[in-house]
């Protein structure tokens, strides 16, 4: 499965890319209780290998590591307390993953 969002094809399909880009957010929510803002940067090294070798382009990489990144963020501010905050990483993520959703369905259309 993970290898058929390694392709190109997957990034093109506009509920896929949201769904994964969501899916990074609850993945460095989950992370944040392991190894606190740690597991942000430590997640960024694996974006930096898993680029590499799966030659991917590097906003793909940059987005993911965003997503884990308001994951995190997200998981500490709450955890904190900070409700703004926590809100803000969340309203962060669904803006990204709507913008992004918008135009994979706006290209999609065009090229139907």
């Amino acid at each position: 499965m993970i290898r058929s969002l390694l392709t190109s094809e997957a990034h093109r399909d506009p509920y896929v890319w949201a769904a994964v880009l969501l899916a990074h957010f609850t993945i460095g929510a989950a992370l944040w209780v392991f190894a606190g803002w740690w597991a942000a940067l430590a997640y960024a090294g694996f974006e930096l290998a898993q680029a590499g070798r799966s030659r991917l382009l590097a906003w793909d990489s940059l987005l993911d590591w965003c997503g884990v990144t308001l994951g995190v963020a997200f998981a500490s501010h709450l955890a904190h307390g900070d409700r703004r905050q926590a809100l803000a990483a969340v309203v962060a993520v669904f803006i990204i993953a709507a913008v992004g959703y918008a135009v994979r369905a706006r290209r999609a259309q065009e090229a139907q």
